[in-house]
């Protein structure tokens, strides 16, 4: 299995202009499995991998400041 096989996110970083201060975006696939969308909103449940991915890059911008 390739190791982005179950990852369904985009991430993105951004600099605000005025601070400065990195941010984190998540970006969702609406047509991945685990993400769903009823009458009540949003859920998504992570795939470890997609779990990893995203603390890996929080490790990254919590490194830098």
């Amino acid at each position: 299995m390739d190791k982005n096989e179950n990852i369904h996110i985009k991430l993105e970083i951004s600099r605000d202009p005025h601070t400065g201060a990195l941010s984190l975006l998540t970006r969702f696939d609406p047509n991945a499995p685990n993400f769903i969308k009823d009458e009540n909103g949003f859920s998504w449940s992570p795939t470890p991998e997609e779990r990893a991915f995203l603390n890996e890059a929080f490790d990254l911008i919590f490194k830098k400041k």
